[in-house]
């Protein structure tokens, strides 16, 4: 099944799936177009000036035009330069601004080759002041969190690639409902496994939008592989820094494990040192190889390898976690997740995960005041007789 969005035309389709069956593999089958009528908003044929930009950006909007809307999205047209898909893009129309999530762009060469359709992540702005129930200032807020909410819930991976000799789960419980703390599992081919976890500067809504746009960044570069990862990150940096205000910066940990050589190559942008438990009291961090993105337009970093060695426990955190506080101000700090990674090595990776945060959330006991995200890495003891999931 190919998704071609919601807003591409029959003709369009029809376009697209002829092309298909030029494809051998395709030339026999039986294929056919098919629009679904999913549980949207009706869409009205209005066309209103607006201006759009990169969310966050100091940057000058482009002018453009809608062609319909909704309460939860619209479908502009009359782009001078094309976005890109995923991309969070902050909409002005008269008075009215509110956040956008681009789920389709138009077709190249196409009458629609200038248009994107885009998905209103705060529709009770209704900058499009279209007639609707109303509402408190405080139903308002919490219907926008809970669309926040489902859409960066949306954006953490739903699944994670096999491997046969590293174990892998991860966390991220925001403090607000959302936040700017990210993880993610790349499949980069054959025996190849990258794995993210960045932490955005700020707290809540625009902490979100920002991490939303980064993962857009990195996940545009799906085929990176551990020989790139200069090239990844320096493209991330290049658009974090064009994109978002002088003060906005992300930490970020970017690892590609090869299921073969169980060798990690890794970049670390001024995040937290993971920790790497060998067998024994050994432990290592895998420092800084590069400073965080965002701050500088002229960024460089180092590539780092290590050997992963069977038993060996890899915890990738965010500051969430060691910085928690007890009503003690007393901090949960480094070493009580050494502790807990220590004495759950011989437990699967997903249940280091779920006993930390809960260990985590029983120390604070009070309300979150930031972001908890772990991804823990655990390479199998064949000897054992364990088995991948």
């Amino acid at each position: 099944m190919v998704k071609l969005g919601p807003f591409i035309t029959e003709e369009e389709g029809r376009t697209v799936l002829e092309s298909i069956k030029e494809l051998p593999r395709f030339s026999h089958g039986n294929l056919e177009l098919h629009k679904r009528y999913a549980r949207r908003s009706k869409r009205i044929t209005m066309e209103l000036s607006v201006q759009v930009r990169h969310f966050g950006a100091d940057e000058k909007p482009q002018a453009a035009y809608t062609l319909d809307v909704s309460s939860s999205g619209a479908r502009p047209g009359g782009l001078r330069k094309p976005l890109k898909l995923n991309t969070v893009v902050e909409v002005l129309c008269g008075k009215g601004t509110a956040p956008f999530r681009v789920v389709w762009t138009g077709v190249p060469g196409a009458p629609t080759q200038d248009q994107v359709g885009v998905e209103c992540l705060a529709p009770e702005a209704n900058i499009w002041e279209l007639d609707g129930s109303q509402q408190s200032r405080e139903e308002q807020t919490s219907r926008e969190i809970d669309v926040a909410r489902a859409v960066q819930n949306r954006l953490l991976p739903q699944d994670k690639p096999f491997l046969k000799t590293l174990d892998n789960a991860a966390m991220c419980i925001p403090a607000r409902g959302i936040g700017g703390d990210y993880y993610d599992f790349f499949d980069l081919g054959p025996k190849e496994v990258g794995f993210v976890l960045a932490d955005i500067s700020g707290k809540g809504v625009a902490a979100a939008l920002l991490m939303a746009n980064l993962q857009a960044n990195l996940r545009s570069d799906r085929g990176a592989s551990q020989w790139d990862l200069r090239r990844v990150l320096e493209s991330a940096n290049r658009h974090f820094y064009e994109h978002t205000d002088g003060n906005r910066y992300a930490t970020i940990f970017f690892g590609c494990y090869n299921d073969a050589t169980r060798k990690l190559s890794y970049v670390n942008c001024g995040h937290n040192p993971p920790l790497l438990l060998r067998e024994g009291p050994s432990v290592e961090r895998l420092e800084a190889t590069a400073t965080v993105l965002g701050l500088f337009p002229d960024w460089v970093c180092s590539v780092a390898e290590v050997q992963l060695a069977p038993g060996d426990v890899l915890g990738i955190y965010s500051d969430g976690i060691t910085e928690a506080i007890n009503e003690h101000k007393d901090e949960f700090g480094e070493a009580r997740l050494l502790e807990i990674l220590r004495s759950s090595r011989d437990l699967r990776a997903s249940e280091i995960v779920r006993k930390a945060g809960k260990l985590v959330k029983q120390f604070s006991r009070r309300e979150q005041a930031d972001d908890l995200t772990l991804l823990v890495a655990k390479a199998y003891r064949p000897s054992a007789g364990e088995s991948a999931p």
